[in-house]
């Protein structure tokens, strides 16, 4: 009996799945992120919170204006690579996320915010900050990373993956014998 069952055109199928999951998989990835936001910390091998804040500010980390988590977007998806960026026009966003010491020059124009600042909040590091003799301030900033590689994205990435095999293997045609 001849056999009429035609070979699939595997490479084309690969390249397809690939193309078809890479917004769902952009989109995964940049939820993820978006995510570090919400629960205060980064998720790679497990939960790393972030350093507590030392001020009273009322507002949650890296949270006053939005600014650092409405920053993120997919800049590029394609069926080989996805690039999530963030932070663009923030010069801010890459000293939160890996960490650092930043050095600020105090100018008169400084002093000046430090006062203004310690007249409306009556807090006293406003009033050290314009008092000090220093001519520049070196300030720590620790990480708080909300994007980076991740074991735990790379789980949910070939999770969704999976899935679509699975649904490509179930819904291909089968022989009639």
């Amino acid at each position: 009996m001849p056999d009429n069952f035609p070979i699939p055109d595997f490479e084309a199928m690969a390249a397809h799945l690939l193309n078809s999951i890479a917004p769902e998989i952009a989109t995964e990835a940049l939820a993820f992120f978006k995510g570090s936001f919400d629960k205060q910390g980064f998720t790679d091998y497990g939960f790393i919170a972030w350093p507590k804040r030392k001020d009273q500010e009322p507002h949650t980390l890296l949270f006053k204006s939005h600014a650092l988590k409405d920053s993120l977007h997919i800049a590029s998806q394609t069926a080989s690579r996805i690039e999530i960026i963030a932070g663009e026009g923030l010069p801010y966003a890459e000293i939160h996320n890996k960490g650092g010491v930043i050095n600020v020059t105090l100018t008169p124009k400084a002093r000046k915010y430090f006062w203004y600042m310690y007249k409306q909040t009556e807090n006293q590091k406003w009033k050290w900050m314009a008092i000090t003799k220093k001519e520049r301030l070196t300030i720590r900033i620790p990480q708080r990373q909300y994007i980076g590689s991740s074991q735990e994205l790379d789980k949910h990435i070939n999770r969704i993956i999976g899935e679509k095999l699975k649904q490509l293997r179930e819904n291909a045609p089968t022989k009639i014998k």
